[in-house]
């Protein structure tokens, strides 16, 4: 019983800690002091809030614990019950101080009794989800080799020694497998131990089903703020959380492994990204225009992204991914406004690069063991020497994506017959964004495949599953896109006039 207190505690001090940030951002409080941008009042949505708190609720916990250890100082449970205690007061003051309005009820958009009944369903449903995720992720401990080998182990030493900067760490024949990969995930399973006082790998898996409970929301609150009614939100959102691939799939949200946090983190900076398009294409801003609404959700983006790369090494390619097709739908769509848009994408870039940057300098410090170098790789004559495995890759991922369906879900399946069923809707700036995300992250698991040392065969055929899993959430984005006819009359970036409040 004083374990379930003590949880129940860590998460909502974990999840005050992000209302409060999310509400800053989303409310672009943050932003109120850069004299460029302006200072607009805002109403969130519920879930939205409440969905990104969670996300960024675990990965400040783990930014803050990374940043304690790298100013010389050690953790503690005294420190874990600081944290916590900081977190609930916040998110109390948050919701119900700053905030009162929060859960009142929006009269502005009116609908038929029998959609809100179909709306309630849906959540039903959504919520049951939430609720069997947590308890089949809770009703085992640890017991992958990842979650175990690359992520608990270090977990444990952090609780141990009480800083990252242990030796253990820093010593190749102890830290044998991948001694490089980040820290988000196993500085929040320390946080658990230090709450509770002793190890327990069965505890510290809550922060996976509650990630998958903020993806879910925040997936939700988007849509209905940038495209949709409640209603048809809802069915999208119910159909991002029953891809198998996430839940209940052992590896995905049911795990302590890394790539269904990465999905959810990597979701959540497309999301803003594709939002921060839809808007700017639409209210067609000039320069001399500016909108704080819009750096918010570069800005939300930014932080999403840099917590991907600091809970695996994949999270760089979709950096660079998410980067590349920005650039690329900026120079098709807003040449004439270059330099407004560019001066925005860099302000996603220099978040993204800016929070993991202590972490990119601690890891220079660390051993090379077993890594794939990929960087040191990319020559012509490994590409050339891997290049007749290209067809073994390609036949491998249509298997995977489009054969295997009953395993890992219809969401490719879905994309194609959206992209036939509305061309011109796919080449919409934020619909050809996510085309193109979704094609780069594709082509960089091809050719990190083409130079990696080991055979294409092992190396894509053990992992295509695990990276399929990580734009998922971007392909069921897609679809939703693709099949919203008319944009909501309230779409706007981080709106402050949204009526789809719940």
């Amino acid at each position: 019983m004083i374990d379930l207190l003590l949880i129940t505690s860590g998460i909502l001090g974990v999840w005050g800690i992000g209302i409060a940030l999310a509400y800053c951002l989303l409310s672009r409080m943050l932003l109120k002091r850069i004299p460029l941008l302006l200072r607009v009042s805002a109403k969130i949505n519920v879930a939205e809030l409440l969905g990104l708190g969670l996300v960024l609720g675990f990965g400040a916990t783990a930014i803050f614990y990374f940043l304690w250890a790298m100013v010389g100082l050690r953790f503690s449970s005294n420190l874990a019950y600081f944290w916590t205690g900081i977190g609930i007061v916040a998110g109390t003051r948050t919701l119900f101080i700053r905030y009162r309005y929060l859960f009142q009820k929006d009269k502005s958009e009116s609908s038929a009794p029998r959609t809100n009944q179909l709306t309630r369903l849906c959540w039903g449903i959504l919520l049951l989800l939430a609720a069997t995720t947590m308890l089949e992720t809770l009703m085992t401990p640890q017991r992958f080799w990842d979650e175990r080998a690359i992520f608990g182990l270090k977990a444990i030493v952090i609780f141990q020694d009480g800083t990252v900067q242990s030796e253990s760490l820093h010593d190749p024949n102890f830290v044998q497998y991948h001694p490089k990969y980040p820290l988000l995930i196993p500085l929040n399973e320390a946080h658990i131990y230090f709450l509770l006082g002793e190890v327990n790998d069965r505890w510290s898996k809550v922060m996976f089903p509650l990630l998958y409970l903020g993806m879910i929301l925040t997936y939700y609150g988007v849509l209905v703020r940038t495209i949709v009614s409640r209603f048809r939100a809802s069915i999208f959102t119910l159909m991002l959380a029953t891809v198998p691939a996430m839940a209940p799939w052992e590896y995905g949200f049911l795990s302590g492994q890394a790539d269904a946090p990465v999905a959810c983190f990597h979701l959540v900076a497309v999301l803003y990204l594709w939002s921060f398009l839809k808007s700017f294409s639409e209210k067609k801003l000039e320069q001399s225009a500016p909108d704080s609404g819009l750096a918010a959700s570069l800005i939300i983006a930014g932080l999403a992204t840099g917590l991907t790369i600091f809970t695996k090494d994949e999270g760089i390619a979709l950096f660079l991914v998410d980067l590349i097709a920005l650039f690329i739908v900026t120079g098709i769509y807003f040449r004439d406004r270059l330099i407004y848009v560019g001066t925005l994408i860099f302000q996603f870039a220099i978040v993204t690069v800016l929070l993991v940057a202590p972490w990119f300098y601690y890891r220079t410090s660390l051993p090379s063991t077993m890594e794939m170098t990929y960087f040191s790789r990319m020559q012509i004559s490994t590409l050339a020497e891997g290049f007749t495995s290209l067809q073994w890759a390609i036949q491998h991922l249509w298997r995977r994506m489009f054969i295997e369906v009953p395993r890992w879900g219809l969401q490719w399946w879905g994309v194609v017959v959206s992209l036939i069923a509305f061309p011109l809707r796919a080449i919409k700036p934020h619909q050809l964004f996510l085309l193109l995300d979704i094609l780069g992250a594709i082509s960089a698991l091809v050719l990190a495949g083409l130079i990696a040392p080991t055979p294409i065969e092992e190396h894509i055929g053990g992992s295509s599953h695990r990276f399929l899993i990580q734009i998922s959430g971007t392909a069921v984005l897609f679809i939703a896109g693709q099949w919203t006819e008319h944009a909501s009359p309230h779409s706007t970036a981080i709106s402050g006039n949204s009526a789809q409040d719940e």
